[in-house]
Parts: C-alpha cells; structure tokens; sequence
C-alpha cells in the first residue's frame, strides 16, 4: 500500500515541472494552421427619411373631445337598468371566475352556498343576493351548483341579461 502511494506522489511530482516548452510548441503551431475567417458584414440598408406630420392628427395622450367623435349615443329611458342606488355587497368586488362555490348548508329549509374569494374568505349566498362585477344577482342554490343573472351593458345605455353558474369545486 505504502508502495502505491510513493507511486502517486512521484507521478504527481513529476507533472509540477516548470518545462512548458511542449505546450507553448502546440499553442504555436495551432495558431499559425488555423487562421479564422470572419465573413464580412452584410451592407447596411439605406436610410429613407419619413416626414412625420403629426400636426395633422390628435395626440394619442390627449383623450378625444365630443366633437372629433362621429356618433354621440344618447342612453334610452325605457329599458333594463340596474339599481345604482343599492348598497354593494363585498362579493361585488370581485369577478365570478375569481370566486369558487365551497358547498352548501341548509336551514330552515332554505338552502345557502359558501362562496370562496380569492383571499380565502368564505361567504353565505342565498338567493336573491347579488356578487360579481356585472350586478349578478342568485337566482337560484342547488347543492351542486349556483344560477346567477347579470346585467351586462350593451354599450347603447341600456342592461341585457346574461345568465351565469357556478359550480361545486372541491379543490
């Protein structure tokens, strides 16, 4: 064992030598047989000048004034409107893809859902109460699944149900 380890020790003795002079010979001659060819550069194209006239249209950093827009549509008095003047509920703030139906609990015969919010807190919705951005009122709790109608606008003033569900999710 003793042998063995003398061995090692020699060998390694023997690669700590100053003489480079192999090395530096195969750098040399390395260098001098491969030249690198570097293609030239493709010519750059031609600069064409474009006379930017910007005083002939708005400023995209300006908003549009009533007259520059072409039609002005007035909002209709006799259609579907939501109530303005109702107090929002706190499941209101949030869009229904960002709440999750957790289950339900009965009483009285009535049946609730327990709606989850994004940041973990679990509410009671019955029927007749509202969430989601669009005015989403529950129409009806089933034990799998929540049917809400929204009120959407049409962009003419006026609302248009949409009907909306939420599912049961286990995870």
């Amino acid at each position: 064992m003793r042998v063995l380890i003398a061995i090692f020790l020699l060998f390694g003795l023997t690669a700590c030598s100053n003489d480079r002079s192999d090395l530096e010979l195969f750098v040399t001659t390395t260098k001098a047989q491969h030249v690198a060819h570097i293609p030239p550069l493709k010519e750059a194209p031609k600069f064409e000048h474009y006379a930017y006239q910007a005083e002939l249209i708005r400023s995209p950093f300006i908003p549009p004034s009533r007259e520059l827009t072409e039609e002005v549509i007035e909002p209709k008095k006799n259609c579907l409107q939501p109530d303005l003047q109702r107090r929002k509920s706190r499941l209101e703030t949030y869009a229904l893809d960002n709440l999750k139906m957790r289950g339900t609990i009965s009483q009285n015969k009535k049946i609730w859902a327990l709606v989850e919010t994004t940041d973990g807190s679990v509410y009671r919705v019955g029927k007749g109460q509202y969430l989601g951005l669009y005015h989403g009122k529950v129409a009806n709790v089933a034990e799998q699944k929540i049917e809400i109608i929204e009120l959407v606008p049409d962009g003419s003033g006026c609302w248009t149900k949409r009907m909306s569900s939420m599912e049961l999710t286990g995870n």
